[in-house]
């Protein structure tokens, strides 16, 4: 498998979508474009499977009921192509028995007619995360044998796949699929479906962590404009159900910040920052983002008006899965920030906090503009440190 390189273009992730009615073709081919992909479709399974041996998408989107081939045979058939197939199957019949069919067939997940736009971007940016982590591991396994990465991909991978069927099955439920329940069984299944959420956040969190300490993580660079970056994570986290009744402000509109890097970093960067803030702000408060350019520098800035973080906790917020005393009773796993400050520094920047109790927190990005690539490349090569 061939492995991207510094320097190469970024690969646009290929997306096919089959489905008989050309209005649903349509609409997912306008709301994935928006977002980046390439978008593919076809109106049947026959034609499908074509587009598939000759495409190989990353994701594939197929509805359940199609005339001729239905799209559980189609899954059969691509997944004999591609054992590895990512598929989010669409179904307007939305049953107990259509979810069991389609998970037995390998998909990945469902999406239930009619959906919204916001429904559509999350189920296929969930699928991709485990494309990537496939492609991820893959390409570990052909590389140098007996690598500390080899063995933790591998293992990520093979406890993710286990935790993300049992998600989907605690999902099923919670839709509403197998009928209703008793208010505490409920409960009860609300609970496990946060803890697998918890545990999947984990794995991917410590898999980039590894990356990031290996000096593996940055492995595409480009010219990256970080106003559409903080607009796709404002996006992004904005619909996160813990952002309920928080007010996400993205920056003003200013001058042009393009730095030079890789654009999934940068886009996990930020969002490890706006999530990190949504969590610690109460509920009626306001995220604010800032953005300024000083000298050859770009400053973003990420402010809440949450409890703040004391000052003797300030030297260590950074160490991996340290947890202060306030966020003990928030979820997460004390790598976010981390991460985050690795990206940073990978970039040739830093990022640095400000504030105390009672006067929210602020966190500090700053990146070297496009015009100064040199330290940025450097510290690249260097790895985190």
């Amino acid at each position: 498998m061939a492995v991207e390189r510094s320097g190469d273009p970024p690969k646009v992730e290929t997306i096919l979508v089959v489905d008989d009615e050309e209005w649903m073709r349509d609409a997912c081919g306008v709301i994935l474009g928006k977002e980046g992909f390439r978008v593919a479709v076809a109106p049947d399974a026959k034609t499908g499977l074509e587009q598939f041996a000759t495409r190989r998408p990353d994701l594939v989107l197929v509805d359940v009921r199609m005339p001729g081939s239905s799209g559980l045979e189609f899954l059969r058939s691509a997944r004999a192509l591609d054992p590895e197939l990512v598929a989010v199957v669409i179904t307007g019949y939305a049953t107990i028995e259509v979810a069991v069919d389609a998970m037995k067939a390998g998909a990945h997940d469902f999406l239930a007619k009619p959906f919204e736009p916001r429904e559509l971007r999350a189920v296929v940016r969930r699928g991709l995360e485990q494309r990537r982590l496939q492609n991820a591991t893959a390409a570990l396994e052909h590389g140098p044998p007996g690598t500390h990465g080899l063995h933790v991909a591998v293992l990520a991978h093979q406890i993710k796949s286990p935790i993300a069927s049992l998600r989907q099955c605690l999902d099923v439920v919670l839709r509403g699929y197998v009928g209703g329940l008793p208010e505490k069984a409920l409960g009860m299944v609300e609970v496990a479906a946060r803890r697998a959420d918890q545990a999947i956040a984990l794995l991917d969190d410590w898999l980039a962590l590894m990356r990031l300490e290996e000096g593996e993580y940055l492995n595409r660079t480009e010219t990256v404009d970080l106003r559409e970056v903080l607009a796709d994570v404002v996006a992004g986290c904005a619909e996160a159900p813990e952002a309920a009744g928080k007010q996400i402000v993205p920056p003003g509109d200013g001058e042009d910040a393009a730095v030079r890097g890789d654009r999934g970093a940068l886009r996990e960067l930020f969002r490890n920052l706006v999530t990190n803030a949504v969590r610690y702000t109460p509920v009626g408060g306001r995220i604010e983002l800032g953005l300024e350019l000083r000298g050859d520098d770009v400053v973003v800035s990420v402010h809440d008006n949450g409890p703040g973080v004391p000052e003797e906790e300030r030297r260590r917020i950074f160490e991996p899965f340290y947890r202060g005393k306030a966020q003990r009773g928030i979820p997460g796993d004390g790598l976010g920030l981390p991460i985050a400050l690795r990206i940073a520094r990978s970039h040739g920047g830093d990022l640095e906090l400000d504030g105390g109790p009672g006067t929210g927190t602020t966190f500090r990005v700053t990146l070297p503009l496009a015009g100064d690539t040199s330290s940025a490349g450097e510290s690249a090569a260097a790895g985190a440190g």
